[in-house]
């Protein structure tokens, strides 16, 4: 039975994939601070709570939750925060240290992890985003850390040439955080918004259900399109 590693699989995006892998026959494990009451009625489906932050006890919840597994197919790091959306100096430090710690270091912390005890683990995908290498204007520390968190995943793959990695932008997908954006004040500074505001409701922004059948399909076929270690957007992939 093929497996899959997903962080953040309370809500969104995390959720939609570990449901459409688990009506494709995979067995999924699970990481999130909340525990999804409907996944785990699944007999496939292996939950851990853990918050991120956490960085001392990611590697042994990481162990308990794999067990003897000695091969993963799949490791999905989605997890991931905003943080202020704003200019720069108006965004304070302690903020931008946030968005770091979970969208780059924790990940850091479970790539480990899931190598540690001779695991091998076929191929890791890191959900980046656009805003990792476009620099629009308010996406301040999410921009920042989601290009490092492209750098990470390069680098990780320079040191374990076994595993294809790649750092994926999704395309805008109709959860949480864009709809947070959506309902800020109009603002003349950030014309991105007027931008993900068009989106809505079109096959731009899909729901995440919608969206999860691309992205495991793309992720099957990431090693054959793109070198390990690079940074992909799936909008821009052939087929």
């Amino acid at each position: 039975m093929s497996s899959v590693f997903i962080t953040g699989v309370s809500s969104g995006i995390g959720h939609a994939l570990a449901e459409e892998y688990l009506r494709r026959g995979w067995r999924v494990y699970g990481l999130s601070r909340r525990t999804p009451t409907d996944l785990v009625e699944q007999d496939e489906f292996l939950h851990a709570a853990l918050d991120l932050h956490d960085h001392a006890r990611i590697p042994t919840i990481i162990s308990q939750l794999l067990g003897r597994l000695d091969r993963l197919d799949l490791a999905v790091l989605n997890a991931g925060v905003m943080g202020r959306f704003d200019d720069m100096a108006n965004v304070g430090l302690d903020d931008m240290k946030e968005v770091m710690e979970i969208n780059l270091w924790a990940n850091k912390t479970v790539i480990d992890a899931l190598f540690s005890q001779g695991r091998t683990v076929g191929q890791v995908v890191a959900i980046s985003t656009g805003a990792s290498i476009n620099g629009h204007r308010g996406f301040a520390g999410y921009s920042i850390s989601k290009a490092a968190l492209n750098m990470l995943t390069k680098l990780y793959a320079h040191e374990r040439p076994e595993t294809h990695f790649c750092a994926l932008a999704p395309g805008v997908i109709d959860t949480i955080m864009p709809d947070m954006l959506c309902s800020m004040p109009p603002d003349e500074r950030f014309p991105a918004l007027n931008a993900l505001r068009a989106k809505r409701g079109t096959w731009e922004m899909p729901s995440p259900k919608q969206a999860a059948v691309r992205l495991i399909d793309t992720f099957g076929r990431l090693p054959g399109l793109v070198e390990s270690g690079d940074y992909a957007d799936i909008r821009k992939l052939p087929g």
